[in-house]
Protein backbone atom coordinates (compact mmCIF):
# COMPACT_ATOMS: atom_id res chain seq x y z
CA UNK A 1 0.00 0.00 0.00
CA UNK A 2 3.00 2.43 1.05
CA UNK A 3 4.23 1.70 -2.05
CA UNK A 4 1.20 2.36 -4.60
CA UNK A 5 0.83 5.71 -2.73
CA UNK A 6 4.32 6.46 -3.31
CA UNK A 7 4.37 5.62 -6.41
CA UNK A 8 1.25 7.80 -7.27
CA UNK A 9 2.94 11.16 -5.53
CA UNK A 10 6.13 10.73 -8.04
CA UNK A 11 3.16 10.52 -10.49
CA UNK A 12 2.23 13.66 -9.80
CA UNK A 13 5.33 15.77 -8.90
CA UNK A 14 6.08 14.25 -12.31
CA UNK A 15 2.97 15.77 -14.04
CA UNK A 16 3.27 19.34 -12.02
CA UNK A 17 6.93 19.32 -13.05
CA UNK A 18 5.87 18.99 -17.23
CA UNK A 19 3.20 21.23 -16.74
CA UNK A 20 5.25 24.08 -15.00
CA UNK A 21 7.68 23.26 -17.59
CA UNK A 22 5.17 24.08 -20.14
CA UNK A 23 4.43 27.66 -18.54
CA UNK A 24 7.68 28.46 -18.28
CA UNK A 25 8.15 27.89 -21.97
CA UNK A 26 5.07 29.54 -22.57
CA UNK A 27 6.23 32.92 -20.62
CA UNK A 28 9.42 32.48 -22.22
CA UNK A 29 7.96 32.46 -25.81
CA UNK A 30 5.48 35.80 -25.09
CA UNK A 31 8.30 37.33 -24.10
CA UNK A 32 9.68 36.35 -27.34
CA UNK A 33 6.18 37.54 -29.03
CA UNK A 34 6.67 40.63 -27.35
CA UNK A 35 10.33 41.28 -29.36
CA UNK A 36 8.55 40.68 -32.64
CA UNK A 37 11.21 37.42 -32.49
CA UNK A 38 8.38 35.49 -34.16
CA UNK A 39 10.46 32.40 -34.92
CA UNK A 40 12.15 31.32 -31.52
CA UNK A 41 8.75 32.00 -30.13
CA UNK A 42 7.07 28.93 -32.51
CA UNK A 43 10.04 27.11 -31.31
CA UNK A 44 9.51 27.52 -27.46
CA UNK A 45 5.41 26.54 -28.38
CA UNK A 46 5.98 23.72 -29.86
CA UNK A 47 7.91 22.42 -26.71
CA UNK A 48 4.94 24.02 -24.60
CA UNK A 49 2.45 22.13 -26.75
CA UNK A 50 4.57 18.58 -27.06
CA UNK A 51 4.43 18.47 -23.67
CA UNK A 52 0.54 20.03 -22.93
CA UNK A 53 -0.98 19.23 -26.10
CA UNK A 54 -4.34 20.98 -24.83
CA UNK A 55 -2.80 24.04 -24.05
CA UNK A 56 -5.09 26.00 -25.76
CA UNK A 57 -3.32 29.11 -24.78
CA UNK A 58 -0.01 28.04 -26.67
CA UNK A 59 -2.13 27.21 -29.46
CA UNK A 60 -3.49 30.77 -29.66
CA UNK A 61 -0.33 32.43 -29.47
CA UNK A 62 1.42 30.15 -32.10
CA UNK A 63 -1.43 31.04 -34.18
CA UNK A 64 -0.67 34.82 -33.73
CA UNK A 65 3.02 33.80 -34.60
CA UNK A 66 2.84 32.50 -37.24
CA UNK A 67 0.55 34.59 -39.12
CA UNK A 68 3.04 37.54 -38.24
CA UNK A 69 5.26 35.74 -40.70
CA UNK A 70 2.35 34.89 -43.18
CA UNK A 71 2.02 31.35 -43.24
CA UNK A 72 -1.68 31.77 -42.73
CA UNK A 73 -3.00 27.78 -43.22
CA UNK A 74 -0.67 26.86 -40.41
CA UNK A 75 -1.80 29.68 -38.37
CA UNK A 76 -5.31 28.71 -39.62
CA UNK A 77 -4.78 25.21 -38.21
CA UNK A 78 -3.71 26.74 -34.70
CA UNK A 79 -6.67 29.05 -34.52
CA UNK A 80 -9.13 25.71 -35.62
CA UNK A 81 -7.25 23.77 -32.39
CA UNK A 82 -8.04 26.41 -29.74
CA UNK A 83 -12.07 26.55 -31.31
CA UNK A 84 -11.76 22.60 -30.69
CA UNK A 85 -10.63 22.74 -27.53
CA UNK A 86 -12.56 25.29 -26.24
CA UNK A 87 -15.59 25.71 -28.43
CA UNK A 88 -16.41 29.14 -26.39
CA UNK A 89 -13.12 30.46 -26.68
CA UNK A 90 -14.67 33.79 -28.31
CA UNK A 91 -10.71 35.37 -28.70
CA UNK A 92 -9.92 32.43 -31.39
CA UNK A 93 -12.84 32.76 -33.44
CA UNK A 94 -12.40 36.30 -33.61
CA UNK A 95 -8.64 35.99 -34.43
CA UNK A 96 -10.02 33.30 -36.88
CA UNK A 97 -12.14 35.62 -39.01
CA UNK A 98 -9.21 38.70 -39.11
CA UNK A 99 -6.94 35.93 -40.63
CA UNK A 100 -10.04 34.46 -43.22
CA UNK A 101 -10.48 38.30 -44.65
CA UNK A 102 -6.77 38.68 -44.91
CA UNK A 103 -7.06 35.23 -46.95
CA UNK A 104 -9.87 36.78 -48.84
CA UNK A 105 -12.48 34.22 -47.65
CA UNK A 106 -14.61 36.36 -46.20
CA UNK A 107 -17.93 34.20 -46.11
CA UNK A 108 -15.95 32.30 -43.49
CA UNK A 109 -15.14 35.74 -41.99
CA UNK A 110 -18.64 36.24 -41.39
CA UNK A 111 -19.11 33.14 -40.03
CA UNK A 112 -16.77 33.52 -37.10
CA UNK A 113 -18.04 37.10 -36.50
CA UNK A 114 -21.48 35.91 -36.18
CA UNK A 115 -20.77 33.15 -33.43
CA UNK A 116 -18.02 35.78 -32.01
CA UNK A 117 -21.27 38.32 -31.71
CA UNK A 118 -23.60 34.97 -30.43
CA UNK A 119 -20.89 34.66 -27.57
CA UNK A 120 -20.11 38.06 -26.58
CA UNK A 121 -23.45 40.38 -27.53
CA UNK A 122 -21.05 43.13 -26.82
CA UNK A 123 -17.32 42.59 -29.06
CA UNK A 124 -18.12 46.30 -31.38
CA UNK A 125 -15.47 44.74 -32.85
CA UNK A 126 -16.62 41.93 -34.54
CA UNK A 127 -19.69 43.99 -35.77
CA UNK A 128 -17.46 46.72 -37.16
CA UNK A 129 -15.66 43.97 -39.30
CA UNK A 130 -18.82 42.69 -40.43
CA UNK A 131 -20.25 46.28 -41.46
CA UNK A 132 -16.65 45.96 -43.56
CA UNK A 133 -17.44 42.86 -45.00
CA UNK A 134 -21.12 43.85 -46.07
CA UNK A 135 -19.73 47.03 -47.52
CA UNK A 136 -17.32 45.56 -49.99
CA UNK A 137 -20.10 42.58 -51.10
CA UNK A 138 -22.48 46.19 -51.41
CA UNK A 139 -24.76 44.78 -48.85
CA UNK A 140 -25.26 48.73 -47.56
CA UNK A 141 -28.36 47.31 -45.80
CA UNK A 142 -26.43 45.37 -43.46
CA UNK A 143 -23.24 47.19 -43.47
CA UNK A 144 -25.23 50.32 -41.77
CA UNK A 145 -27.10 47.98 -39.20
CA UNK A 146 -23.87 46.20 -38.25
CA UNK A 147 -22.30 49.60 -37.79
CA UNK A 148 -25.18 50.61 -35.57
CA UNK A 149 -25.46 47.29 -33.51
CA UNK A 150 -21.62 48.73 -32.58
CA UNK A 151 -22.75 52.34 -31.83
CA UNK A 152 -25.27 50.51 -29.40
CA UNK A 153 -23.06 48.59 -27.87
CA UNK A 154 -20.46 51.78 -27.60
CA UNK A 155 -21.85 54.81 -28.59
CA UNK A 156 -18.19 56.87 -28.41
CA UNK A 157 -17.10 53.87 -30.80
CA UNK A 158 -15.18 56.45 -33.06
CA UNK A 159 -14.74 53.50 -35.79
CA UNK A 160 -18.35 52.68 -36.38
CA UNK A 161 -18.95 56.67 -37.37
CA UNK A 162 -16.06 56.66 -39.71
CA UNK A 163 -17.12 53.92 -41.48
CA UNK A 164 -21.07 55.06 -41.41
CA UNK A 165 -19.43 58.12 -43.30
CA UNK A 166 -17.13 56.85 -45.56
CA UNK A 167 -20.26 54.58 -46.58
CA UNK A 168 -22.64 57.36 -46.93
CA UNK A 169 -19.33 59.64 -48.96
CA UNK A 170 -18.85 56.27 -51.24
CA UNK A 171 -22.83 56.43 -52.35
CA UNK A 172 -23.03 59.75 -52.42
CA UNK A 173 -24.79 60.46 -49.70
CA UNK A 174 -22.83 63.43 -48.18
CA UNK A 175 -25.81 65.18 -45.97
CA UNK A 176 -25.77 61.66 -43.98
CA UNK A 177 -22.11 61.53 -44.15
CA UNK A 178 -21.70 64.98 -42.63
CA UNK A 179 -24.14 64.46 -39.83
CA UNK A 180 -21.98 60.68 -38.73
CA UNK A 181 -18.90 63.11 -39.08
CA UNK A 182 -20.59 65.57 -37.18
CA UNK A 183 -21.26 62.82 -34.42
CA UNK A 184 -17.71 61.71 -34.72
CA UNK A 185 -16.10 64.99 -33.81
CA UNK A 186 -18.20 65.98 -31.40
CA UNK A 187 -16.98 62.46 -29.46
CA UNK A 188 -13.27 63.75 -30.69
CA UNK A 189 -12.67 66.84 -31.52
CA UNK A 190 -8.95 66.05 -32.70
CA UNK A 191 -9.68 63.16 -35.04
CA UNK A 192 -7.78 64.09 -38.39
CA UNK A 193 -9.40 61.35 -40.83
CA UNK A 194 -12.93 63.18 -39.80
CA UNK A 195 -11.65 66.82 -40.73
CA UNK A 196 -10.19 65.32 -43.66
CA UNK A 197 -13.30 63.27 -45.00
CA UNK A 198 -15.79 66.11 -44.45
CA UNK A 199 -12.90 68.56 -46.38
CA UNK A 200 -13.60 65.94 -49.01
CA UNK A 201 -16.87 66.28 -48.90
CA UNK A 202 -17.07 69.93 -48.91
CA UNK A 203 -14.96 69.68 -51.92
CA UNK A 204 -17.01 68.05 -53.95
CA UNK A 205 -19.89 70.51 -52.91
CA UNK A 206 -18.21 73.42 -54.47
CA UNK A 207 -17.00 74.49 -50.93
CA UNK A 208 -13.31 75.53 -51.56
CA UNK A 209 -13.30 77.66 -47.84
CA UNK A 210 -14.38 75.43 -45.73
CA UNK A 211 -12.91 72.38 -47.57
CA UNK A 212 -9.59 74.22 -46.76
CA UNK A 213 -10.42 75.24 -43.30
CA UNK A 214 -11.51 71.15 -42.31
CA UNK A 215 -8.38 70.01 -44.30
CA UNK A 216 -5.73 72.53 -42.86
CA UNK A 217 -7.20 71.47 -39.45
CA UNK A 218 -6.74 67.94 -40.28
CA UNK A 219 -3.09 68.05 -41.25
CA UNK A 220 -2.74 69.93 -38.03
CA UNK A 221 -3.56 67.20 -36.15
CA UNK A 222 -1.76 64.98 -38.49
CA UNK A 223 0.71 66.32 -40.84
CA UNK A 224 1.99 61.86 -41.95
CA UNK A 225 -0.94 61.61 -44.58
CA UNK A 226 -0.40 62.24 -48.41
CA UNK A 227 -3.74 62.01 -49.21
CA UNK A 228 -5.11 65.26 -47.35
CA UNK A 229 -2.39 67.20 -48.85
CA UNK A 230 -3.74 66.56 -52.22
CA UNK A 231 -7.02 67.31 -51.67
CA UNK A 232 -5.74 70.59 -50.16
CA UNK A 233 -3.50 71.30 -52.90
CA UNK A 234 -6.86 70.93 -54.73
CA UNK A 235 -8.76 73.58 -52.65
CA UNK A 236 -5.66 75.79 -52.91
CA UNK A 237 -6.12 75.55 -56.93
CA UNK A 238 -9.76 76.50 -56.69
CA UNK A 239 -9.07 79.64 -54.77
CA UNK A 240 -6.10 80.80 -57.05
CA UNK A 241 -3.56 80.04 -54.92
CA UNK A 242 -1.85 77.89 -57.28
CA UNK A 243 1.93 78.18 -55.72
CA UNK A 244 0.11 76.51 -52.40
CA UNK A 245 -1.31 74.00 -53.75
CA UNK A 246 2.11 72.79 -55.73
CA UNK A 247 3.66 73.10 -52.84
CA UNK A 248 0.80 70.61 -51.13
CA UNK A 249 1.18 68.23 -54.31
CA UNK A 250 4.74 67.73 -54.14
CA UNK A 251 4.19 67.21 -50.10
CA UNK A 252 1.66 64.47 -51.18
CA UNK A 253 4.18 62.92 -53.26
CA UNK A 254 7.30 62.62 -50.89
CA UNK A 255 4.57 61.14 -49.09
CA UNK A 256 4.21 58.57 -51.33
CA UNK A 257 0.34 59.44 -52.42
CA UNK A 258 0.02 58.57 -56.01
CA UNK A 259 -2.89 60.41 -56.67
CA UNK A 260 -1.10 63.75 -56.80
CA UNK A 261 1.02 63.11 -59.25
CA UNK A 262 -2.12 63.72 -62.27
CA UNK A 263 -1.72 67.69 -60.58
CA UNK A 264 1.47 68.12 -60.15
CA UNK A 265 1.84 66.96 -64.36
CA UNK A 266 -0.88 69.26 -65.58
CA UNK A 267 -0.30 72.60 -62.97
CA UNK A 268 3.24 72.25 -61.85
CA UNK A 269 5.60 72.10 -64.53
Amino acid sequence: MKKLILLVCLMMVSVLGYSQKAEDLYQEALARLQAKEYREAIDKLDLAITINPKYQDAYLQRGFAKKALLQYQSSLNDFTKVIELNPSFTDAYYERSSLYMQMGKETEALQDLHKVNQLDSTHVHAYVDKGNIYRTKGDGKSAIHEYERAIKVNPKHEVAYLRLALYHYNIEQYAKALHELKKLLAINPKHAGAYSLKGEIELTQKKYKEALADLNKSIEIDNTVGSTYTFRGIAHLYLAQKKLACEDWKKAQELGDIECEEYLEKHCK
